[in-house]
Formats: C-alpha cells, structure tokens, sequence
C-alpha cells in the first residue's frame, strides 16, 4: 500500500497530462458524454468540442442547471456549429436511462464516440431509487447498462462508415486500492447491497471503480474491434465535484499536494476515448496503455505503475470478472423494463 502511495504521488507531480493534438479532427461525428454538466466531463466536453464534431450529446439530471447553461455557452463559444443535445438522464431510473439511449438512436448521423463519465462517491451506506446501493447503482449497473445500449448504435455507425466507434467507460486508480473481499461471496452484487459490506471512507467506491475495469474487460470480449472499440481510463486524481461528500482535512491536503485541474484530467479522458486504436480492453493511465512487464530481477511477472491492479490480472480477478458480468446480465434482465427489449431487439441481456 505504501508503494503504491509513494507511487501515485510521484506520477502525479512529475506527469502533465497534454491536449489533443491540433491534427484531431472530428469533423461529421457525434460524440456523446454523460456527466459533462461540471468538472472533468465539462472539460472533456469543451476540448472535444474545439476538434469540430458535428453534434455532441450531453445526459444530465437536470437540464435547468446553471452548470448547463454554462456548458451551452461555452460551446456555442468555442464551436457555434456544433449541435448540441441536452437529454434527461437519470442513472437511478432504468427507464430514463433506456429513453435516453433511444432518443440517440433516433438522431440521424449515427454514433461515433461515447464517453461514460458520470458517477458518484457517496462515503456514507446509501439506498438508491432502484433500490440499490447508491454508488453500486451508478457507478456499475447504470454505466453498464448503458453500454450495452449505446453498443448497437454504434456498431450500425461503424458498418455504414467502415471506421470502428469507440467507448470509454471512466474508472479510477483507486482501483488497486481496495479488498474487495465481496469476491468470496456466491453472489457478489448481492453481497455489495448488505450495509456491513460498504467498509470504510472510500472503499465502497473504489470496489465500483473496480467493477468498473472488470466490466470493461468482459465487455471488451464479446464485441469486435474492427466495430468498436471499448477501454477504460484512469483520469487522474483531480479537484472536482466528485469529492463533496469527502469533508477530512487528509483529502483536503492530498488535493492540495498532488491534485491535478480538471482540465488536466479531462485531457485524460479525451486521450482515451480518441487515440489508441491498440487499447480494446485495456486500462489507460497517463495518456497509455497499460501493461505488463517483466523485471530482470525476477522470473514473475512484476506491475508497474502503468498496469492494472495485480488482482485484475490473476486468475482469481479473471474469474471475477465473468462472475460479474453474469450477476449484471441477470439483474439488468430481471429489473430493467422491457421495453429495453422492445427499443433494442439486437440487445441481448
């Protein structure tokens, strides 16, 4: 754990996170983001917005915000061709999420890029409206769910235009940082919905962060890359609204010492979601694609800071990860409205 600390400090002091290059152009395409009312979203929103796409869909709780207004304007400033959507989206609410996957589906001009950003870190055991554990509800089973819907429409872009689309789902470094001793458990999203499951401070969303990476990775599997092509970003740790309900002074001064502007961690998201064509299932961290490597020093294989948790690589994260994802699949039958079905019939959960 002290490694790993010592770690993140010296990548974060020592590391820049660069733009887009001024080459990037994503003139005809649509790009998509949820969470892009504030923080890192919004800057990924206004980088991606200066490269010229043609329309950029946000998803937000509540359009009247004044955190949306200023997005409006800011890209109306930055690119005043650019179409921008604004939709309801409620990650608490299947059929919210499912009505906004079927609004993009009905936009002419397909679906290129979708970056899923949103996501909470409530530090306290929390019921959402689904019934489900807040940070379990929309940090993994809303995110998947709308990443199994947005997957159809964006293979339908590729067939037509012949270039795969690209999704990136937004994990966390925090990743490593946790037991996730939940894996033990026959079922281990039931397991994560029991109170004296959450742990401590930050564990319980560092756990979804985790699920996060696993989810990617399985999804990564079942789709082709010559389709779309689907990774999970490390944005660094960063000033932003996702730490609210974080009031220590230890947080506080972290921020202080290493933390990152948003700016610089929504050039993290933006490096995911548009270059590294070789980054299907992978984990980015520092504008790369992570890897293993093997030390001289020794015959196993050893991480570095650039790779994924050590448990993530194991044959025991392996059999998580399917565990996982058919413990979602089954939920996401069971509870999601059937209309999902009706609105997506190529849709297969």
């Amino acid at each position: 754990m002290l490694g790993r600390l010592l770690s993140f400090g010296y990548h974060h002091l020592t590391f820049t996170p660069k733009p887009l290059p001024p080459t990037a152009d994503l003139s005809d395409k649509t790009v998509l983001i949820t969470g892009a009312s504030s923080a890192l979203g919004y800057e990924a929103a206004c980088e991606l917005v200066s490269h010229h796409p043609s329309r950029l869909i946000i998803g937000v709780r509540d359009r009247s915000t004044l955190k949306c207004q200023d997005l409006e304007k800011a890209i109306a400033d930055t690119n005043p061709y650019c179409q921008l959507k604004v939709l309801d989206l409620n990650y608490e609410d299947y059929y919210s999420i499912i009505a906004f996957a079927s609004d993009v589906a009905a936009m002419r001009g397909g679906l290129h890029y979708v970056l899923l950003n949103a996501g909470v870190k409530k530090m306290k055991y929390t019921t959402s409206k689904t019934g489900h554990e807040l940070n379990l509800q929309i940090n993994h089973l809303g995110t998947s769910l709308l990443s199994l819907l947005f997957l159809p429409i964006l293979q339908k872009t590729a067939r037509k235009t012949g270039v795969p689309g690209r999704m990136t789902i937004v994990s966390s470094e925090g990743h490593f940082l946790i037991p996730f001793r939940e894996r033990t458990a026959p079922n281990i999203l039931a397991r994560m919905e029991e109170p004296k499951s959450f742990g401590i401070k930050m564990q319980r969303y560092y756990t979804t962060k985790l699920l996060n990476v696993l989810w990617t990775r399985e999804l990564a599997n079942t789709v082709d890359p010559n389709k779309v092509v689907i990774n999970t970003v490390n944005p660094g740790f960063c000033y932003s609204g996702l730490h609210r309900n974080q009031k220590t002074g230890v947080i506080k001064m972290f921020l202080w010492l290493f933390g990152w502007s948003s700016e610089k961690g929504g050039r993290c998201l933006t490096d995911a979601l548009i270059n590294h064509e070789d980054s299907h299932g992978k984990y980015l961290s520092e504008q790369r694609v992570t890897k293993y490597v093997r030390h001289l020093s020794s015959t196993p294989l050893r991480l570095t800071h650039s790779s994924p948790s050590k448990f993530v690589m194991s044959p025991k994260g392996e059999a998580a990860q399917r565990q996982i994802w058919d413990e979602t699949l089954s939920l996401l039958t069971e509870e999601a409205p059937k209309a999902c079905l009706t609105w997506f019939p190529s849709l297969k959960i």
